[in-house]
Protein backbone atom coordinates (compact mmCIF):
# COMPACT_ATOMS: atom_id res chain seq x y z
CA UNK A 1 0.00 0.00 0.00
CA UNK A 2 2.86 2.38 0.88
CA UNK A 3 4.58 1.89 -2.48
CA UNK A 4 1.34 2.67 -4.36
CA UNK A 5 0.97 5.88 -2.38
CA UNK A 6 4.56 6.90 -3.17
CA UNK A 7 4.07 6.01 -6.86
CA UNK A 8 0.87 8.10 -7.01
CA UNK A 9 2.57 11.03 -5.28
CA UNK A 10 5.45 10.89 -7.77
CA UNK A 11 3.00 10.77 -10.71
CA UNK A 12 1.02 13.76 -9.41
CA UNK A 13 4.29 15.68 -8.89
CA UNK A 14 5.42 14.88 -12.44
CA UNK A 15 2.11 15.97 -13.93
CA UNK A 16 2.02 19.23 -12.00
CA UNK A 17 5.73 19.86 -12.57
CA UNK A 18 5.40 19.17 -16.30
CA UNK A 19 2.35 21.40 -16.55
CA UNK A 20 4.12 24.22 -14.72
CA UNK A 21 7.19 23.86 -16.97
CA UNK A 22 5.01 23.85 -20.11
CA UNK A 23 3.15 26.93 -18.92
CA UNK A 24 6.26 28.94 -18.07
CA UNK A 25 8.29 27.80 -21.10
CA UNK A 26 5.50 27.74 -23.70
CA UNK A 27 7.29 30.20 -26.00
CA UNK A 28 10.27 27.82 -26.23
CA UNK A 29 7.95 24.86 -26.82
CA UNK A 30 6.08 26.77 -29.55
CA UNK A 31 9.35 27.68 -31.21
CA UNK A 32 10.60 24.09 -31.00
CA UNK A 33 7.47 22.68 -32.71
CA UNK A 34 7.32 25.55 -35.22
CA UNK A 35 4.30 27.47 -33.96
CA UNK A 36 4.47 31.14 -33.14
CA UNK A 37 2.05 32.46 -30.48
CA UNK A 38 0.93 35.12 -32.97
CA UNK A 39 -0.24 32.28 -35.28
CA UNK A 40 -2.52 30.99 -32.53
CA UNK A 41 -3.96 34.47 -31.90
CA UNK A 42 -4.57 34.97 -35.63
CA UNK A 43 -6.19 31.54 -35.99
CA UNK A 44 -8.54 32.31 -33.09
CA UNK A 45 -9.41 35.69 -34.60
CA UNK A 46 -10.10 34.11 -38.02
CA UNK A 47 -12.25 31.42 -36.42
CA UNK A 48 -14.24 34.10 -34.56
CA UNK A 49 -14.61 36.17 -37.76
CA UNK A 50 -15.86 33.13 -39.71
CA UNK A 51 -18.25 32.25 -36.89
CA UNK A 52 -19.64 35.79 -36.84
CA UNK A 53 -20.01 35.77 -40.65
CA UNK A 54 -21.92 32.46 -40.53
CA UNK A 55 -24.19 33.83 -37.78
CA UNK A 56 -24.92 36.92 -39.89
CA UNK A 57 -25.60 34.82 -43.00
CA UNK A 58 -27.95 32.53 -41.11
CA UNK A 59 -29.83 35.52 -39.67
CA UNK A 60 -30.10 37.07 -43.15
CA UNK A 61 -30.99 33.78 -44.83
CA UNK A 62 -34.67 34.56 -45.34
CA UNK A 63 -36.57 37.75 -46.13
CA UNK A 64 -40.35 37.76 -45.92
CA UNK A 65 -42.34 40.26 -47.98
CA UNK A 66 -46.07 40.11 -48.70
CA UNK A 67 -46.78 36.79 -50.41
CA UNK A 68 -43.15 35.97 -51.16
CA UNK A 69 -40.12 34.73 -49.31
CA UNK A 70 -36.52 35.26 -50.42
CA UNK A 71 -33.84 32.77 -49.43
CA UNK A 72 -30.15 33.65 -49.63
CA UNK A 73 -27.69 31.04 -50.82
CA UNK A 74 -25.66 29.66 -47.94
CA UNK A 75 -21.85 29.57 -47.99
CA UNK A 76 -21.97 25.88 -48.98
CA UNK A 77 -23.69 26.86 -52.26
CA UNK A 78 -27.13 25.46 -51.36
CA UNK A 79 -30.44 27.00 -50.39
CA UNK A 80 -31.48 26.01 -46.86
CA UNK A 81 -34.79 26.90 -45.20
CA UNK A 82 -36.35 26.45 -41.81
CA UNK A 83 -39.99 25.55 -42.42
CA UNK A 84 -42.99 25.00 -40.22
CA UNK A 85 -44.28 21.51 -40.91
CA UNK A 86 -47.58 20.76 -39.16
CA UNK A 87 -46.77 21.82 -35.59
CA UNK A 88 -42.99 21.31 -35.81
CA UNK A 89 -40.00 23.01 -37.36
CA UNK A 90 -37.83 21.29 -39.97
CA UNK A 91 -34.64 22.43 -41.69
CA UNK A 92 -34.78 21.61 -45.41
CA UNK A 93 -32.39 21.61 -48.31
CA UNK A 94 -34.35 23.07 -51.24
CA UNK A 95 -34.20 20.45 -54.00
CA UNK A 96 -36.02 21.04 -57.28
CA UNK A 97 -34.82 17.61 -58.42
CA UNK A 98 -36.84 15.85 -55.72
CA UNK A 99 -40.36 15.10 -56.92
CA UNK A 100 -41.77 15.10 -53.38
CA UNK A 101 -40.87 16.46 -49.98
CA UNK A 102 -38.61 13.86 -48.35
CA UNK A 103 -38.22 13.70 -44.58
CA UNK A 104 -35.75 11.97 -42.33
CA UNK A 105 -37.38 9.87 -39.60
CA UNK A 106 -36.40 12.48 -36.97
CA UNK A 107 -38.01 15.28 -38.98
CA UNK A 108 -41.13 13.16 -39.54
CA UNK A 109 -41.41 12.88 -35.76
CA UNK A 110 -41.01 16.68 -35.45
CA UNK A 111 -43.93 16.98 -37.88
CA UNK A 112 -46.06 14.80 -35.60
CA UNK A 113 -45.86 11.42 -37.36
CA UNK A 114 -45.31 8.27 -35.31
CA UNK A 115 -42.51 6.15 -36.74
CA UNK A 116 -44.28 2.96 -35.62
CA UNK A 117 -47.24 3.65 -37.92
CA UNK A 118 -45.20 4.30 -41.07
CA UNK A 119 -45.48 1.77 -43.91
CA UNK A 120 -42.49 1.70 -46.25
CA UNK A 121 -44.42 0.71 -49.36
CA UNK A 122 -43.56 3.38 -51.94
CA UNK A 123 -40.66 2.66 -54.30
CA UNK A 124 -38.48 5.73 -54.82
CA UNK A 125 -35.73 6.00 -57.44
CA UNK A 126 -32.71 7.89 -56.11
CA UNK A 127 -29.22 8.51 -57.40
CA UNK A 128 -28.12 5.59 -55.23
CA UNK A 129 -30.79 3.28 -56.64
CA UNK A 130 -34.31 2.22 -55.73
CA UNK A 131 -35.38 2.40 -52.08
CA UNK A 132 -38.65 1.99 -50.22
CA UNK A 133 -40.19 5.03 -48.54
CA UNK A 134 -43.22 5.64 -46.36
CA UNK A 135 -45.77 7.96 -48.00
CA UNK A 136 -47.36 10.54 -45.70
CA UNK A 137 -49.42 13.71 -46.01
CA UNK A 138 -48.34 16.95 -44.37
CA UNK A 139 -51.20 19.21 -43.32
CA UNK A 140 -49.14 22.37 -43.74
CA UNK A 141 -45.67 23.36 -44.92
CA UNK A 142 -44.80 27.04 -44.47
CA UNK A 143 -41.56 28.72 -45.51
CA UNK A 144 -41.77 32.26 -44.20
CA UNK A 145 -45.26 33.33 -45.18
CA UNK A 146 -45.50 31.02 -48.21
CA UNK A 147 -47.82 28.24 -47.06
CA UNK A 148 -49.01 25.12 -48.85
CA UNK A 149 -51.58 22.74 -47.39
CA UNK A 150 -51.94 18.98 -47.94
CA UNK A 151 -48.42 18.35 -49.18
CA UNK A 152 -47.46 14.85 -50.34
CA UNK A 153 -44.26 13.64 -48.70
CA UNK A 154 -42.26 10.52 -47.99
CA UNK A 155 -40.17 9.40 -45.05
CA UNK A 156 -36.91 7.75 -45.99
CA UNK A 157 -35.71 5.38 -43.30
CA UNK A 158 -31.96 5.39 -44.05
CA UNK A 159 -29.44 7.24 -46.18
CA UNK A 160 -31.06 10.68 -46.25
CA UNK A 161 -28.76 13.04 -44.29
CA UNK A 162 -31.21 15.96 -44.36
CA UNK A 163 -34.82 16.53 -45.33
CA UNK A 164 -35.50 17.78 -48.86
CA UNK A 165 -38.03 20.44 -49.84
CA UNK A 166 -39.13 18.98 -53.15
CA UNK A 167 -41.61 19.68 -55.92
CA UNK A 168 -44.74 18.51 -54.07
CA UNK A 169 -44.32 21.82 -52.19
CA UNK A 170 -42.47 23.97 -54.75
CA UNK A 171 -44.77 22.93 -57.63
CA UNK A 172 -47.79 24.34 -55.79
CA UNK A 173 -46.34 27.86 -55.79
CA UNK A 174 -47.16 30.53 -58.34
CA UNK A 175 -43.47 31.09 -59.03
CA UNK A 176 -40.04 29.91 -57.95
CA UNK A 177 -37.29 32.24 -59.14
CA UNK A 178 -33.62 31.40 -58.81
CA UNK A 179 -30.63 33.63 -59.37
CA UNK A 180 -27.01 33.07 -58.51
CA UNK A 181 -27.39 34.06 -54.85
CA UNK A 182 -31.14 34.22 -54.22
CA UNK A 183 -34.20 31.98 -54.40
CA UNK A 184 -37.62 33.64 -54.33
CA UNK A 185 -40.79 31.71 -53.52
CA UNK A 186 -44.08 33.38 -54.54
CA UNK A 187 -47.53 32.26 -53.61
Amino acid sequence: MGSKLVRDAVMVSLVFGGSFFALTKRELIYEYIGIHPRDIVEARANRMDNSEKMDRLEKQAMTINGSSTSINKSPDGHFWVEARVNSGSVRFLVDTGASVVALTPLDAQKAGHSLQTLNYTAPIDTAAGRIMAAPIMLDIVAVGNVTVRNVRAVVIREGLPQSLLGMSYLGELQKVEASRDLLILRQ
